[in-house]
C-alpha cells in the first residue's frame, strides 16, 4: 500500500478523552525522530514507493519543513505565484496566465542543466485550508504528461508553521528509469521546502 501522502501532510485531527476533546499538533503526524528532524529546520522527506503493482508511484513522495512564520504570512508570500522562481529550485520563470476565483493558471520553466522543461499547472487554492492543489493544465505548454500535487501550510503555534508538499501524480510521458525519478524527487521535493523557508523567514530577502 502507499504509505499514505495525504496523511504525511494533513495530520491525525482531534481525540477525545476523560478530560474532553485535544486539539493534536500538525507534528503528531510524523515519528519520533521525523518530529526531531523538523523541530532541528530540517526538511524531511517521505517517498510514496507501492507494493500495488498497478499503481503508479515513480518519482512520487512528500516533503515537510517546519517554518518560523505565522501561517497567514507563510500562505499569503507563498501565493505570489510570479516571485516562486526566486527561491524554487531549478525554477526559472514563473508567470500567471490567468486567474478566476479560486483557480489560477500558471506558466513556470525548470532548467535542469541538459534541458530546460515546460509545465502549465492549474492551481486550486483552498483560502480556509491553507492549501493549494495543483495539476497539468492539458490545454497548456508541457514536457511533461502530467503531474499533480500539492502544497499546505498548516500552523502549529503562532510563530511556527508546518509546511507539506506533495506529488502525488507523475507521468513524464516518456520512458524513465523509476530509479531516476526517485532520486530526482527525493532531492528537489525537501530542497524546495527548505528554500521556501529560507525565503519566508528571511520575509524574502534570502533568494537561492
Amino acid at each position: 500500500m502507499i504509505f499514505g501522502l495525504m496523511s504525511f501532510a494533513l495530520g491525525l485531527g482531534a481525540e477525545s478523552g476523560d478530560s474532553g476533546p485535544r486539539v493534536q499538533s500538525p507534528l503528531d503526524a510524523f515519528s519520533p525522530e521525523e518530529r526531531a528532524g523538523l523541530l532541528q529546520g530540517n526538511a524531511i522527506y517521505k517517498s510514496a514507493l507501492s507494493s500495488e503493482p498497478d499503481v503508479p508511484t515513480k518519482g512520487c513522495g512528500t516533503a515537510a519543513v517546519l517554518i518560523n512564520a505565522g501561517v497567514e504570512q507563510c500562505f499569503q508570500m507563498f501565493c505570489d505565484f510570479e516571485k516562486q522562481r526566486l527561491y524554487f529550485p531549478r525554477m526559472t520563470e514563473s508567470k500567471v496566465l490567468s486567474a478566476e476565483g479560486s483557480t489560477v493558471k500558471i506558466y513556470k520553466e525548470l532548467d535542469y542543466g541538459v534541458f530546460i522543461a515546460r509545465y502549465t499547472h492549474l492551481l486550486a487554492i483552498d483560502l480556509a485550508d491553507h492549501r493549494v492543489d495543483f495539476k497539468t493544465d492539458p490545454e497548456g505548454k508541457n514536457d511533461v504528461k502530467y503531474s499533480a500535487g500539492f502544497f499546505r501550510f498548516q500552523k502549529v503555534d503562532e510563530h511556527q508553521t508546518l509546511f507539506s508538499y506533495g506529488l502525488v501524480k507523475f507521468d513524464a510521458g516518456f520512458r524513465v528509469p523509476a530509479f531516476i525519478q526517485n532520486y530526482m524527487t527525493s532531492r528537489d521535493l525537501p530542497a524546495m521546502a527548505a528554500d521556501l523557508k529560507k525565503w519566508i523567514e528571511s520575509n524574502g530577502q534570502w533568494k537561492k
